[in-house]
């Protein structure tokens, strides 16, 4: 019943309607008061109406519930960076990142530490994790510290994927050490030079060198749709499911509902249905929210 309303505070927050967005979740929380999703949407949204007392009181709540819940723990970093609080900033990052690694958190410890004096630290941080389209420079203009950094071969692959120079990415990033990143970068200039079979291979390695991350799975998924191998798609939202569980992963679900819908029908039309009711089962299941 609150799958409707969720659904809505996605796409009210994706649209930045932030009053309706907190009506939206009230409704959900007068049907289920513990929902973690529609406290982190209410919370968000009073942050960016400047309501940073009414912020901490919801998250503090849902904290109270879900103590590991890495969204509330970044949206309290958020709110703590606003109000200049840096060092409550990097221990609520810290806190999140023992349960997930999310690029968001990693965001918001860079610049704590930036905000707090220690450059040095935040750069060598930077530069273990992976955080797509995001560059050491701009952690610095977003603090509002105006020292310069020499690129590394990162951030150039960065800056030549922003001007869509694609060509000149694969060739850095063949020149390149592999890392999580790179191979991001690599993965997502194949898909947009349309080289799929290409892409799908460099996918394969990416899993192979990085089984804990689910981006890979999932690119293997994306690709595989727009390849229209629908069996593939279905083997990658699984494997990254299996990784990462299914409660970080909303949109995705939806896209592998509609690969088994779609598997279901074509299990139908040949006559297959023990193989169609099958199918039919893990639509269900991951609609209750379970994978197996």
């Amino acid at each position: 019943m609150i799958e409707p309303l969720l659904d809505k505070c996605e796409a009210l927050y994706n649209h930045g309607d932030y009053e309706n967005l907190i009506k939206t979740c009230d409704e959900v929380l007068e049907i289920e008061k513990e929902e973690p999703a529609s406290m982190n949407y209410k919370a968000i949204s009073l942050y960016y109406l400047g309501k940073y007392d009414e912020t901490l009181g919801i998250l503090d709540h849902c904290l109270k519930l879900h103590p590991t819940n890495h969204y509330a723990l970044n949206n309290k970093a958020l709110v703590y960076i606003a109000q200049g609080e840096y060092e409550k900033a990097l221990e609520c990052c810290e806190k999140g990142l023992e349960s997930r690694e999310l690029d968001w958190l990693q965001i918001n410890k860079i610049e704590s530490l930036i905000h707090l004096g220690r450059t040095d630290e935040a750069y060598q941080y930077y530069q273990s994790v992976k955080i797509p389209y995001y560059t050491f420079q701009e952690a610095l203009d977003n603090c509002g510290v105006t020292e310069k950094r020499p690129k590394d071969q990162l951030d150039k692959v960065d800056e030549l994927f922003r001007e869509e120079k694609y060509e000149e990415v694969l060739r850095l990033c063949g020149e390149t050490e592999t890392s999580e990143r790179l191979m991001d970068y690599w993965i997502v200039s194949l898909i947009c030079l349309k080289r799929f079979d290409e892409a799908l291979k460099i996918t394969g390695d990416a899993i192979d060198a990085y089984p804990y991350n689910p981006c890979f799975p999932l690119f293997k998924a994306k690709i595989s749709l727009m390849c229209r191998d629908i069996d593939a798609a279905i083997e990658g939202y699984e494997q990254a499911f299996r990784i990462d569980g299914l409660s970080n992963h909303r949109l995705e679900i939806n896209d592998y509902n509609r690969c088994l819908a779609l598997k279901t029908h074509i299990f139908i039309d040949s006559g297959e249905h023990e193989e169609a009711i099958r199918t039919l089962q893990k639509t269900i299941k991951t609609k209750q929210g379970k994978f197996e």
